[in-house]
């Protein structure tokens, strides 16, 4: 049996612990900000349907 190496897809990239800490701090940054001007956050799927994306 032949085993393929794990392979994330193209155009994305893992983020490692510190990577992670540094990027939480501007995210709870950003939100703090947003909703002391009122704004609300929402969620959106990761993934969409390809007929979406195609047109």
């Amino acid at each position: 049996m032949v085993f393929s190496k794990p392979a994330i897809p193209k155009g994305t990239r893992d983020f490692l612990p510190v990577e992670t800490a540094k990027r939480n701090y501007i995210f709870d940054t950003i939100r703090q900000i947003y909703h002391l001007y009122g704004f609300r956050q929402i969620e959106t799927p990761a993934m969409e349907m390809l007929s979406t994306l195609m047109g």
